[in-house]
């Protein structure tokens, strides 16, 4: 029978009410506090992708980069980036450069992108052949400096760079490396001719170097800049370094068009006059014998590779028609044969 007596040692109701109430109100606090520290890992603001660039100078602490994003109101907390860090280990591992962020960003996808390095760049194509002027003007394009602070730097070769023969126009023609290039957002017009430089020096001079080749390189980047303009055939390229060759052996002029071009100094539609030819000019090859001063355009790797292994051909002459193809000849009636052809038919 109950006696509504409360038994000796059991907690009373309001005891028993208060423990509850506390045991919820801690069970509370910690979901509060658990949902605030999550929340301080999370994207400031998902909806936002408005971009802001982000300069990492070498040397800068994992804290520092924190402090610097919090500033701009690209993430919630900087102690939060930080601690992110270390326990993704990642600390000491955060590459120098210029990042696109946004408040949209987690502050574990801004480490992950920070240590891969993933700093925004400008995609510059260099076509093969270019010269240093027509490269100039592509990377002003892209932003990447002005016309006037490259004048300044053009004059003076870099370090390593063959130093420039007398009659050179652009000391740095021939020696920047046509390719596609990444440049990192912010790169300086030196920072840009440097790259190209270093790309030339790892790309091209390891072939020369296993060459042994007895020609200097300015002769070798010179006569390889001649091929690359005369060459419209990528399989003709070896054949018409052979017939330079010859010329040369000969003592002939290279009576080259592309050289003529070249010291004109100005785009010319359709053949060469006779005005042009006689342009008083070091690089005109149809007055000078041997190669000219310097190198006429920045070559590619056909054109450098022909240039150290020239065809054995008995060829003297060639003609580069419309369609492509390339005619040789061995005699001067032969080559004129050649131009009647060429004049017939195209």
């Amino acid at each position: 029978m109950m006696t509504g007596r409360r038994v000796k040692g059991e907690p009373s109701l309001r005891k028993r009410r208060l423990v509850w109430w506390a045991g919820t109100a801690l069970s509370g606090a910690v979901l509060l506090l658990g949902g605030w520290l999550w929340l301080q890992f999370q994207p400031l603001n998902p909806r936002t992708h408005t971009s802001t660039y982000v300069r990492i100078t070498p040397g800068q602490s994992a804290d520092q980069i924190g402090q610097l994003l919090y500033s701009k109101k690209l993430i919630r907390s900087a102690w939060a980036f930080r601690l992110a860090s270390l326990i993704g280990h990642q600390s000491r591992m955060l590459q120098s450069g210029v990042y696109r962020i946004t408040p949209a960003d987690s502050p574990g996808q801004i480490l992950i992108m920070m240590e891969r390095g993933e700093v925004v760049t400008t995609r510059v194509t260099i076509p093969e052949g270019f010269t240093v002027q027509q490269i100039v003007q592509r990377l002003v394009e892209h932003h990447i400096g002005s016309k006037k602070a490259f004048a300044s730097l053009l004059a003076h070769p870099l370090p390593g760079m063959p130093p420039a023969s007398a009659g050179v126009r652009d000391p740095y023609e021939g020696y920047l490396f046509p390719a596609t290039y990444q440049f990192p957002y912010g790169t300086s017009p030196q920072e840009a001719l440097l790259i190209m430089w270093q790309t030339f020096k790892a790309r091209a001079m390891a072939l020369y170097d296993q060459s042994h080749s007895s020609v200097n390189m300015e002769q070798w980047i010179t006569l390889a800049s001649i091929i690359q303009e005369e060459d419209k055939n990528p399989r003709d390229a070896a054949k018409i370094s052979g017939v330079f060759a010859n010329r040369l052996k000969r003592g002939m002029p290279l009576q080259s068009d592309a050289t003529v071009r070249y010291a004109l100094g100005r785009a010319v539609s359709g053949p060469l006059t006779l005005r042009d030819l006689g342009v008083h000019s070091p690089y005109n090859t149809y007055w000078h014998k041997g190669l000219p001063p310097g190198p006429i355009c920045n070559p590619g790797m056909l054109s450098l590779k022909a240039a150290l292994s020239p065809a054995k051909v008995p060829y003297l002459y060639f003609i580069a028609l419309p369609n492509g193809r390339t005619l040789f000849a061995t005699t001067y009636a032969q080559q004129l044969a050649n131009i009647r052809y060429a004049n017939q038919h195209f």
